[in-house]
C-alpha cells in the first residue's frame, strides 16, 4: 500500500498548517532582520540580535534560516518576485502595443518600489556581502526584468513607437529611475504613489518616443 504524503491523506491539514507557520515565521525574521541590516549595516548585525529582534530563541531561528546570509538573499528574493510576476502572470508580455507595455511597466514597478523600498535600497547597498553563487542568482533575476524592459523597447524600435539608440543601456537606465524614489525617499516623502506614477511616465515616455 502507498502511503499518501498530499493533503488528501492529511486530513486535518496539518501539513499545510505547519507550512503556512513555517513561511510566517520565516517572512517575520526577514522583516526584522532587514530593518537591522537598514540601522547597522549587514556586517555589523548578529544573528543573535536577530534572534533579539524577533523574539525566537536562537537556537529555534536556525530551524527557519541557515545563516545570516540566507536572510539577506531572501530578503532580495522577496523584492524580486513581484517584478517577475508583474510581466509574466500581470498580462504585460501578451499585449501587442509596446507603448501600452512600457505605460503598464512603469506603473507596475513604480509601485513596487513605493512598497518595497527598504528592499531595494538594501539591494544597493549591501548585495556586494552576498557569496559569488548567490550574488550570481540575484543578478541573473535582475537582469530578467532588464531584459523584459528591452524586449518591449526593441519591438517599440522596430514598429518606429519608439527613437532609440541603444536598448540595453536605454533598459538599464529606465530600472535605475525606477529606483529612486527608494534611494532618495528621505528627500522625497511629499511625493505620493500616483505623482510618482505620473511624472515617471511623462518622463520616460519623453526619452523614448519617436
Amino acid at each position: 500500500m502507498v502511503k499518501k504524503t498530499s493533503s488528501e491523506g492529511d486530513p486535518k491539514g496539518k501539513g499545510r498548517r505547519k507550512n503556512s507557520l513555517f513561511q510566517k515565521r520565516q517572512k517575520q525574521i526577514l522583516t526584522k532582520a532587514m530593518q537591522l541590516f537598514m540601522e547597522k549595516g549587514y556586517a555589523r548585525s548578529s544573528m543573535r540580535e536577530i534572534s533579539r529582534a524577533t523574539g525566537i530563541d536562537i537556537r529555534n531561528l536556525y530551524y527557519y534560516i541557515k545563516n545570516k546570509e540566507e536572510i539577506l538573499f531572501l530578503v532580495f528574493e522577496m523584492l524580486h518576485k513581484p517584478e517577475l510576476e508583474l510581466f509574466e502572470e500581470g498580462g504585460i508580455l501578451e499585449m501587442d502595443d509596446p507603448v501600452e507595455q512600457l505605460r503598464a511597466v512603469i506603473s507596475g514597478l513604480v509601485e513596487i518600489g513605493y512598497d518595497y523600498d527598504e528592499e531595494i535600497l538594501l539591494l544597493y547597498r549591501e548585495s556586494k556581502s552576498l557569496s559569488k553563487p548567490l550574488l550570481k542568482r540575484i543578478l541573473e533575476k535582475e537582469s530578467m526584468v532588464v531584459s523584459h524592459i528591452e524586449e518591449i523597447l526593441e519591438k517599440g524600435r522596430r514598429r518606429g513607437a519608439f527613437d532609440i539608440e541603444d536598448t540595453s543601456f536605454t533598459a538599464n537606465l529606465i530600472i535605475y529611475q525606477l529606483s529612486l524614489y527608494a534611494l532618495r525617499n528621505w528627500n522625497m516623502k511629499e511625493y505620493s504613489k500616483e505623482r510618482l506614477t505620473e511624472l515617471m511616465e511623462r518622463n520616460i515616455m519623453k526619452m523614448v518616443m519617436a
